[in-house]
C-alpha cells in the first residue's frame, strides 16, 4: 500500500522548514512519502477564513491521491496543524499530526480551532511541548478527553518550537504515522 503525508509548514515558513525536513526523512525510513508546500500567502497575512491556505493543504493532497497513494495524512507544524485541521474538518483525511498547536494563545482564544480539533473524525495525533505558550497542554487534554480519535504526546521541558526536544517530537510523529496508514 502506498503511504505518504502532506507537510504543512509553520506561519512564515517555506517546505524547507527544518522540522518539516527531518519529519520527511523519518517518514521515509518507514516507507511513507511526504510532500512539504509553502503557502503561497507565507509572505503576506493570512487570507479570509484562510481560504487559500486550506485550498494549498487540499492542492497537496490531491497530487498525492493523483500520484497513486492510497493512504494519506496531512501533517502541520504550528500554523500548518491549524490549516491542517481546518480541512480535516471538511474532509477527514486517513490521519491527522498536529507538531504544536497554537490553539489557545494568551488572551486570544481560538473557538475555531477548539472546535475543529474537538470534531475530528479520523485518528488524530498532537504532538505539544508541555510548556507551549501558544497552546496549554490541559486545553488539549480537555479536547481529546472528548474524542477517542485524539492521541496527545507530551513533549517534557519543551515550549512551541521544541528546542532540544525537537527530535523525539518528529520521532513520535513518524512512529504513530507508520502505525495508524498501515
Amino acid at each position: 500500500m502506498k503511504r505518504a503525508a502532506v507537510l504543512a509548514p509553520g506561519y512564515g515558513g517555506t517546505a524547507e522548514q527544518p522540522i518539516l525536513r527531518k519529519l520527511g526523512t523519518a517518514l521515509d525510513a518507514f516507507g511513507i512519502e511526504s510532500r512539504a508546500l509553502t503557502f503561497r500567502t507565507r509572505r503576506s497575512r493570512p487570507s479570509k477564513d484562510y481560504l487559500s491556505e486550506i485550498e494549498d493543504v487540499r492542492a497537496a493532497r490531491d497530487a498525492l491521491r493523483t500520484a497513486g497513494f492510497e493512504r494519506i495524512a496531512l501533517v502541520g507544524r504550528s500554523f500548518g496543524g491549524r490549516i491542517s485541521a481546518f480541512l480535516a474538518e471538511l474532509e477527514p483525511p486517513d490521519a491527522l499530526v498536529i507538531l504544536g498547536h497554537p490553539i489557545a494563545p494568551p488572551k486570544r482564544p481560538r473557538p475555531r480551532d477548539e472546535s475543529a480539533l474537538a470534531g475530528t473524525t479520523c485518528p488524530t495525533l498532537v504532538v505539544q511541548g508541555e510548556e507551549d505558550e501558544l497552546g496549554p497542554f490541559a486545553v488539549l487534554e480537555r479536547i481529546a478527553a472528548n474524542n477517542p480519535r485524539i492521541d496527545l504526546v507530551r513533549i517534557a521541558g519543551a515550549g512551541h518550537d521544541f528546542g532540544a526536544r525537537e527530535p523525539e517530537a518528529v520521532a513520535a510523529a513518524a512512529r504513530w504515522l507508520d502505525s495508524v496508514l498501515r
